[in-house]
């Protein structure tokens, strides 16, 4: 009767561990105002029904940021804001990212480019346009990648 229970327990453990994964992985910071890279930290956690990414600075902790996605309505949310899909496409990478935008004014437009799978690859209007990159770019990679996702914002319809 003891062995049963240990089975249960250790089944138990193993489902916690399957349903709550992480995964840590290095990236770049790319501004489209400045030429510093800084280096970062993402953190991601899954379960059932969210993905949460964590991305923290190496040199400062001052600015680390969160996005949370749903998976049931498809919203991203960010420093107390949603961001809902705009059915634009944007490919990176052979990956297809979705682009989102808050439902408000267009006076203070912010725009996330992002996939489940790889996390935020741009934020466009959080008080500065940067590109999160797991490889390295030269200076004029990173700004045709910055061209490419603002014609990408061309094509989105306003309703």
């Amino acid at each position: 009767m003891k062995y049963v229970h240990f089975y249960y327990l250790g089944l138990t453990l193993l489902m916690f561990s399957c349903a709550n994964k992480k995964n840590d992985v290095a990236l770049f910071k790319y501004s489209l105002e400045t030429s510093t890279v800084e280096t970062y930290l993402l953190n991601t956690e899954n379960n059932d029904s969210l993905m949460l990414f964590r991305y923290q600075n190496l040199k400062d902790s001052i600015p680390n940021s969160r996005v949370s996605y749903a998976y049931s309505n498809q919203e991203l949310r960010s420093r107390g804001r949603t961001f809902f899909s705009t059915g634009t496409q944007y490919e990176f990478e052979n990956l297809v990212f979705t682009i989102y935008q808050e439902k408000t004014s267009n006076a203070n437009l912010i725009t996330l480019v992002f996939n489940e799978k790889y996390g935020l690859l741009a934020s466009l209007g959080f008080g500065k346009h940067f590109i999160f990159s797991k490889e390295p770019m030269t200076p004029k990679i990173k700004e045709y990648n910055f061209k490419r996702i603002f014609r990408s914002l061309n094509n989105i319809r306003i309703e």
